[in-house]
């Protein structure tokens, strides 16, 4: 109920976030399979070679439809991933291990037909045959992801240590496990006597079971199970955190209402323990402003033109 709202982020997908994100799900009409499509300062694009790209586009996204413009994007998208990109991993000597090629298309094609087909091998299969992929295509383009993601790497650079041990002092509450029990009401007064009545000796499993709003929590004295803070929305994460502990504390406001909390238990990581986890999104980060300004100067020196 008190959740942030926040996502984590997960570690890379099965292709690079950014790069493979345009989707299709048709496929169109095509005059002539060794037509020119698209150019590029370096090369061109055939009809067959961007209906290629579209049909794996659609066997990851069976829903939704084709229209130029979208055909348009995954022409540029190929250009600067497959083309102008791959040349540039190449040379910079990126290589991915056919082993973990292998395990990652087993692992996509899990994802896909969990996601994308209700978890039907057949009807996944199906969709496979239906558009001419085989598992090479499929390897082909998930290598491209890997090689991008590869790439990537050599971009950034590790934080120095005290960037690392700033992040972990900010950010604290990320490395915390804390158990806390508290009553929400809609009154200060109210929470002042619950307070008040608490810190004389007053059952927790009464008075929540009484008085408390939070339904998730109030059959249950209050409590809630071990939990990292930063899940929380911030007054109730800063006050999980700077409590002391075992000490019902006064009463604190919140959009949803008024709390009285105790800590009952906390634990804090210490940074040698997490300073690994540190290192790789301090990366993540550099990675989110190093790329879309890479993609956007690469495009602009690509000088993509579609003709479709």
């Amino acid at each position: 109920m008190f959740g942030n709202g926040k996502r984590s982020r997960t570690a890379a997908g099965m292709i690079a976030a950014t790069a493979l994100a345009t989707v299709l799900a048709g496929c169109g009409t095509q005059s002539s399979a060794a037509a020119i499509v698209a150019t590029y300062n370096g090369g061109t694009v055939t009809a067959s070679q961007l209906d290629k790209q579209v049909q794996l586009e659609e066997l990851f996204n069976p829903k939704l439809t084709v229209s130029k413009a979208v055909k348009t994007q995954v022409a540029q998208t190929y250009i600067l991933y497959f083309r102008i990109l791959a040349q540039k991993e190449k040379q910079a000597g990126i290589k991915v291990p056919q082993t973990v090629v292998n395990q990652q298309v087993l692992l996509a094609k899990q994802q896909i037909t969990q996601q994308a087909y209700g978890g039907s091998q057949a009807t996944f299969d199906a969709k496979m045959q239906s558009l001419n992929l085989t598992d090479a295509d499929l390897a082909s383009y998930i290598q491209t992801g890997l090689m991008f993601e590869g790439y990537v790497k050599t971009l950034v650079k590790t934080a120095p240590l005290t960037a690392q041990q700033q992040y972990y002092t900010k950010n604290i509450d990320q490395f915390a496990t804390v158990t806390v029990r508290h009553i929400l009401v809609k009154t200060l007064p109210l929470a002042q006597k619950i307070y008040t009545e608490l810190r004389n000796g007053g059952s927790w499993k009464i008075l929540a079971k009484k008085y408390s709003t939070d339904t998730g929590s109030k059959n249950n004295g209050g409590q809630y199970p071990p939990t990292t803070p930063s899940n929380w929305v911030a007054p109730f994460a800063h006050h999980a955190m700077t409590q002391p502990v075992d000490v019902v504390g006064k009463p604190f406001k919140s959009q949803f209402g008024y709390h009285v909390m105790e800590v009952l238990h906390r634990t804090i990581e210490p940074f040698k323990a997490v300073q690994s986890t540190i290192q790789q999104q301090l990366l993540t980060q550099q990675e989110q402003q190093v790329v879309p300004t890479m993609i956007g100067q690469l495009q602009k020196q690509a000088n993509i033109k579609v003709t479709l």
